[in-house]
């Protein structure tokens, strides 16, 4: 038979035609029969049922004659009973009646019957091609821990996930179970022909595979023609570049890279996986084209060549991570020593992926905290000899002892002036502007940019790094048990931030205190996608204040060190050589880093959305919208300011945006690994299940409800566990409206949303990663257990 003629039928003919031809899985024995021959004979097919099956645990499932079909999957659509018992003729009679009820009622339809598979070590479910855009790559979700055949499809656990590229070389893959599985689906191909395939299997603890399930991919029609073709071409030059980027480089400590779209400034969680032109190009300019070495130079860290940050790889963006790890190294560091440290964190990271959104605690040492030693030797052991350990210590020492300088030229403290100053002249510009010529808008924009960078992102990526070396401080004081995690958790409910003026002028607004007019001349810039012009500002929306409940006003806890443990950090500060603060000044000192981060973020985000705004002014006069802008970068507008058109503007632009909209097109085509070391991460990637930040200690159980940054603002989300991507500060608004709990996608333990969650105590699982965060968002109830560090869905979709 020609492999492009396999007679596809309902689900039970389907499987009985492939059972002969199948050798690398069996199908289980099987009877199928109408719903008319049901009606017409219940007795005469119970019988026929069990001659076949005896007494045997069956699985009575549907095979109606409008599922599997070339159209439609019907997927989900009716009923299917498992473990009933054959040999109790009621309940089997009940299990067929359950499924006939679930059809519409055409006799034609069937139900099919096999015998239960039991020693279950896998079951899973394989695509040949990615669902939604035909991407040539192998889907596979597997579930080994439950043991149960229906975990997969039912959506009850969190399952294991890898995609394959359909060109990929088996030497890339090292799992044994992964390869049979792609077996099978090559195998099923050759049968049956050019088609996309869905398949659901089953391994047994004893090594047999069993076919559940083959039908064709329904969405099919709706794929663009030639993504194959275009994804496979992209990808080995994607191959060749991070070849090249992972190649030894002059002035850079470490042999090779990886890139992550976690670690250091998370461009995943700020812009995105796959973010528009203009997002991305801000968000270059603003921080990784060099704000983010220059800070940190200026903080006493390794100056570096002229290296950016971030690179795009097919419209996604990366951390280079050697960079970054670079950059974290004190200045002065003997070159031999900063070779191997790289080189091992690289190592690390690669080895323990899921530390991706945490290498500034769990992989780099980039500060002297109390737990240097024990935490060098646990990751590294004998990596440095006693000496060069010892100088690395000292570096890091000296390093960390400028950091904590509270006095007026502090790098802190200077940083924070900085930010003041542009808060004044925020506030001291004029709020609306008349533009009587295109140019206008452009020129405003390019100046609230040049401010923002200069006196915004630059202060607060010093400020920021500040907030981490605070951050790994008194965790380490909690490791050494100089305080208690519960007082941890009280100094930091005691900072008084930004946000949390903004939670209590919010509440005054809700109860006739506060004019919403007087609340927008301060907040009214804040846009839950910081960097992204489709994102409506506060002072856009007309339903912020819709059905919005007073949030409870937390004021900051009241915080003190107790004698105790002021001795006792006195004792680690000096143990460490860590002179220039006290216990007192250290408590000062993460105070005014935490506080003076959230309070730079307000700042220099008010300059970068009053440039959105100014553009989407400039593209209005052109005749563009705010999705036609999101396509082009900003240095294609600005550049415009001292290069002359030589086109109608708006048809330069036009082009520009059809540009930008291909190239989107592909990217999310491509499927790409969150951390790419080599050549095997282009080609197998296993799709991100994080384990979650999980904020406080408190349980719950809600209904989840998922968020994007165009969501309004209005939306009933009364005692629902919000679900977001990559919460920003515009997203502060979700806290006045009696929410039950937070889960991000993206995020670590020092995100804005896990500082609001802990100002609020409102339980949250911050950075839970793609799969698990897809998994939380269909469910219809979720458990969120901080206390015991347990997220999970309460029933399938």
């Amino acid at each position: 038979m020609p492999n492009n003629e396999f007679p596809f039928g309902t689900k039970a003919e389907t499987l009985e035609r492939l059972a002969p031809l199948v050798r690398q899985a069996e199908v289980l024995d099987l009877v199928y029969f109408p719903v008319a021959d049901w009606v017409a004979d219940p007795a005469a097919v119970l019988e026929r049922l069990a001659a076949g099956f005896g007494d045997q645990a069956l699985a009575v499932r549907s095979s109606a004659t409008g599922e599997d079909t070339a159209e439609r999957s019907m997927a989900g659509a009716f009923m299917s009973r498992l473990g009933v018992d054959g040999s109790d003729r009621q309940a089997l009679e009940t299990a067929i009646a359950d499924v006939v009820a679930s059809y519409s009622g055409n006799p034609n339809d069937q139900i099919l019957v096999q015998p239960m598979l039991d020693n279950v070590a896998v079951s899973g479910v394989i695509m040949t091609h990615d669902l939604q855009r035909g991407s040539p790559f192998y889907v596979i979700e597997y579930d080994d821990e439950s043991g149960k055949t229906d975990s997969i499809t039912g959506g009850t656990h969190v399952n294991k996930a890898v995609l394959v590229f359909r060109g990929c070389d088996d030497k890339y893959l090292v799992s044994e179970r992964v390869l049979r599985m792609l077996s099978l689906a090559r195998e099923l191909e050759e049968i049956c022909g050019p088609v996309p395939l869905d398949i659901e299997f089953g391994m047994t603890h004893d090594e047999r595979v069993v076919l559940f399930q083959v039908r064709r991919i329904s969405l099919q029609r709706r794929w663009l023609a030639g993504t194959q073709n275009r994804v496979s071409k992209r990808l080995e030059y994607i191959e060749r570049f991070v070849e090249n980027r992972s190649r030894p480089r002059a002035g850079l400590a470490g042999s090779r890279t990886v890139l992550g779209v976690m670690p250091d400034w998370n461009p995943a969680e700020i812009i995105g996986t796959t973010p528009r032109p203009l997002a991305a190009s801000l968000y270059r300019e603003l921080i990784t084209r060099d704000v983010w070495r220059l800070a940190r130079e200026r903080m006493g860290y390794r100056r570096l060549p002229s290296e950016e940050l971030m690179v795009t790889v097919g419209g996604h963006p990366f951390i280079d991570v050697r960079n970054s790890f670079n950059s974290l190294l004190p200045e002065g560091l003997e070159e031999a020593i900063a070779d191997t440290l790289v080189d091992a964190w690289l190592d690390r990271l690669s080895q323990h992926p899921e530390l991706h959104d945490k290498v500034e605690f769990e992989v780099a040492q980039t500060c002297l905290d109390f737990t240097f030693d024990e935490d060098f030797s646990r990751r590294y052991g004998n990596l440095l000899n006693g000496n060069d350990q010892v100088n690395f210590k000292r570096h890091l020492g000296e390093l960390t002892n400028q950091c904590l300088e509270l006095g007026r030229e502090g790098t802190l403290e200077l940083a924070r002036t900085v930010v003041d100053t542009l808060s004044d002249k925020q506030r001291q510009r004029r709020k609306v502007r008349h533009d009587r010529h295109e140019i206008e808008p452009l020129l405003a924009a390019a100046d609230y940019l040049q401010e923002c960078r200069a006196s915004g992102t630059l202060p607060f990526s010093i400020i920021a790094r500040h907030a981490f070396i605070a951050e790994a401080l008194l965790r380490s004081a909690v490791a050494r048990g100089a305080i208690k995690p519960e007082r941890l958790s009280e100094l930091r409910r005691s900072i008084r931030t930004v946000s949390g003026e903004m939670t209590s002028d919010f509440a005054a607004v809700c109860r006739g205190q506060l004019g919403p007019e007087a609340f927008m001349l301060r907040y009214g810039h804040l846009r839950p996608g910081t960097y992204d012009i489709l994102s409506p500002r506060y002072d856009e929306r007309d339903d912020l204040f819709s059905d919005s409940l007073p949030p409870e006003d937390v004021a900051p806890a009241s915080f003190a060190l107790n004698a105790t443990e002021q001795a006792n950090l006195d004792k680690l500060l000096a143990e460490s050589g860590l002179k220039s603060v006290d216990a007192e000044g250290l408590i000062t000192y993460a105070r005014r880093a935490i506080a003076g981060r959230e309070d730079a973020k307000f700042v220099f985000t008010r300059s970068l959305s009053d440039a959105l705004a100014a553009i989407a002014r400039w593209g209005e006069i052109l005749g563009l919208g705010r999705d036609d802008l999101s396509y082009i970068e900003v240095n294609a507008m600005l550049d415009t300011l001292t290069d002359a058109v030589l086109d109608d503007t708006d048809i330069h632009f036009l082009d520009l945006v059809d540009r930008g909209r291909r190239t989107m097109e592909l990217s999310a085509a491509l499927k790409l690994n969150y951390l790419i070391s080599d050549a095997k991460d282009i080609y197998v990637v296993p799709l991100h299940r994080s384990a979650p930040n999980f904020i406080g200690s408190g349980r719950i159980e809600g209904q989840p409800i998922l968020l994007d940054s165009l969501a309004p603002a209005g939306a009933n989300l009364y005692g629902k566990i919000v679900c977001i991507e990559n919460a920003d500060p515009g997203y502060d608004w979700i806290f006045t409206k009696g929410i039950l709990g937070l889960i991000t996608k993206f995020g670590g333990t020092n995100s804005h949303m896990a500082i609001r969650c802990a100002e609020f105590g409102l339980p949250a699982a911050i950075g839970c990663g793609e799969r698990t965060f897809e998994l939380m968002a269909s469910a219809r109830q979720v458990e969120l257990n901080c206390a015991d560090r347990l997220l999970r869905r309460l029933d399938a979709a």
